[in-house]
């Protein structure tokens, strides 16, 4: 399990090299055949479509990494964000969902009135879900679960449905997709930079501990 700063820091690191390792020998691969149209077209749709992948794949490893560093701590749910809280409960919804039994609520009410000075049990196995479409709104919804700070992302949320998810998604569907080198070369240096983004904000929240409830 994942219990200090250090270690989630050496994961998320250790997750990124190898994906920026691909995707920097495919963005050479993109230049290189630039002056063949047909290999080039077809190196861009590969391309794309596996930035987006590391793209998803990458929030998707970090944010499981944040939450099984967060679940280790156990600690109190009085003392532990509001948001880390949230997720508990949305756990136990699920679970009661699952129960015909009338009493099954009786769970969920203890939760509510008893819990505050227990140890916590943050759900992390399952990680975080991008739904496979990492779209500007599950972005958002991603962020809010995990306490980190949207902001840092206000003015890329166009950019990240217009530019990264509707491209993969007409390659996916087998559709044609118009983009030249230099575009192409220019998205992916931006999904670059979102993913240093989203690195910076999940190591920022944890050495800040934003994991823990404020009191001021």
């Amino acid at each position: 399990m994942i219990r200090t700063t250090e270690q989630l820091i050496d994961k998320i690191a250790e997750d990124l090299v190898w994906r920026r390792r691909e995707l920097t020998n495919l963005r050479a691969l993109v230049q290189e055949f630039q002056g063949n149209p047909i290999r080039s077209r077809v190196l861009i749709r590969s391309a794309v479509a596996l930035l987006y992948a590391h793209w998803e794949g990458f929030v998707k490893k970090s944010s499981s990494y944040y939450l099984e560093y967060v679940a280790s701590h156990r600690l109190p749910y009085g003392k532990l964000a509001a948001n880390f809280v949230g997720l508990t409960l949305r756990a136990k919804f699920f679970e009661l969902g699952a129960s015909e039994k009338i009493s099954g609520g009786n769970a969920l009410a203890d939760f509510f009135c008893t819990a505050l000075n227990r140890q916590s049990n943050v759900p992390y196995k399952k990680g975080v879900d991008t739904k496979s479409n990492l779209s500007s709104k599950v972005l958002i919804d991603i962020l809010d679960a995990l306490g980190l700070d949207a902001s840092r992302f206000s003015t890329r949320l166009n950019f990240i449905d217009a530019n990264l998810v509707n491209p993969r998604n007409h390659i996916a569907h087998g559709e044609e997709l118009d983009m030249s080198v230099v575009e192409y070369l220019t998205l992916h240096d931006d999904v670059m930079s979102l993913i240093e983004t989203y690195r910076n904000e999940v190591e920022n929240a944890s050495v800040l501990r934003r994991f823990e409830r404020r009191t001021t």
